[in-house]
């Protein structure tokens, strides 16, 4: 016969664990990143008004995390806060679009010289059918599309170097410098130049030439942010 102890330490074991609650991302965290995508994906022009009120009603939530979201992404440079009148998205100046061209240009050329050796097979496979979707939103003049699949491109390369340093400083350039990139394909040669030089960065990755797919990164991002500096002129 159990003593008390066995008894009760057999019916705790018999009973079923509570399971870990799932925690979901904080409605913060959601409404930055949608209104980040917003104004990355061109919906909200540079020098246009951030209408809260809006935003708040797209979104479904109150008007308290769209304004902590707006100051988050003023302080990533994102957007201007004008005094009493809310905030607005931030124009860049060419200089400052060149410059931070020039620097994410330098950070990818060196993510695809590291990527490039340690691609395996199956990373190869990943890379080639992306490019493969970006060839495919280019012959259908899906410019979203193409941007999209651009971008995972892009991400792919950063993720196989493996530095988590050369990632964290690739994510915080980029946010600022995302927003304009998809207005610069309403510009027939400079999208039909940009498929091109992505033709000659993945070839050059995929026979594993580090040195020359990472030329060819940096010369494409540095004629990226040479495009967009062009239409910030026009604009101005």
């Amino acid at each position: 016969m159990e003593d008390g102890e066995t008894q009760h330490r057999s019916q705790g074991e018999g009973r079923e664990r509570p399971r870990p609650a799932i925690r979901r991302p904080a409605l913060h965290a959601q409404v930055v990143d949608k209104l980040r995508r917003l104004i990355a994906n061109g919906d909200i022009p540079a020098g246009e008004r951030v209408n809260e009120l809006q935003i708040a009603g797209t979104f479904g939530v109150s008007r308290t995390p769209i304004r902590e979201a707006v100051k988050l992404l003023a302080s990533e440079g994102l957007l201007e806060l004008l005094p009493g009148r809310g905030a607005r998205v931030r124009r860049l100046a060419r200089e400052e679009i060149l410059e931070q061209f020039d620097v994410i240009g330098a950070l990818e050329r060196h993510a695809v010289e590291l990527a490039t050796p340690r691609m395996t097979l199956s990373q190869r496979a990943e890379l080639l059918t992306l490019h493969e979707s970006m060839k495919a939103a280019f012959d259908e003049g899906d410019a979203r599309g193409y941007f999209d699949a651009n971008q995972k491109v892009h991400r792919f390369f950063v993720r196989v170097a493996g530095n988590g340093s050369l990632a964290a400083m690739h994510d915080a350039m980029t946010k600022r410098a995302r927003r304009e990139r998809p207005l610069t394909l309403a510009s027939a040669p400079r999208w039909s130049a940009s498929m091109t030089e992505h033709d000659e960065i993945i070839a050059a990755a995929l026979a594993g030439e580090a040195e020359r797919a990472g030329a060819a990164m940096l010369a494409h991002l540095r004629r990226t942010g040479a495009a967009m500096a062009e239409k910030s002129d026009h604009e101005d």
